[in-house]
């Protein structure tokens, strides 16, 4: 038996009071970066930007910089809510959701 002494417990108060921290909907302007790829600016968590290459990069980065904004540790990652665009969004950016998701039982986003 394998025993991982750095695998940190996840408590489920914390997990409660971290989802209960994440916005029902995100407020995203989308745009195109100077150097190539797109920027995000969240805009109901001020001073929440990211940036990405493709429309796949940029639905990962999203949710990433969602998460650093709110300071959720990385074991709690899996228990949190994950942000979708729309499909028309996702039309427009040519955005697939990645694989990962596809094969999980997910907590879809406050839509």
């Amino acid at each position: 038996m394998k025993i991982d002494i750095f695998r940190k417990k996840v408590v489920p108060e914390v997990k409660i009071a971290l989802v209960g921290k994440f916005p029902d909907n995100l407020d995203v302007k989308i745009g195109l970066s100077r150097d190539g790829g797109y920027f995000a600016e969240i805009r109901n968590l001020p001073g929440c930007i990211t940036q990405a290459q493709n429309g796949k990069e940029l639905f990962e980065m999203v949710n990433d910089a969602v998460y650093t904004y709110l300071d959720v540790p990385t074991e709690y990652v899996p228990f949190v809510p994950t942000f979708f665009p729309s499909e028309e969004i996702r039309k427009a950016f040519d955005i697939k959701i990645p694989e990962k998701y596809l094969k999980e039982e997910l907590k879809f986003a406050r839509n």
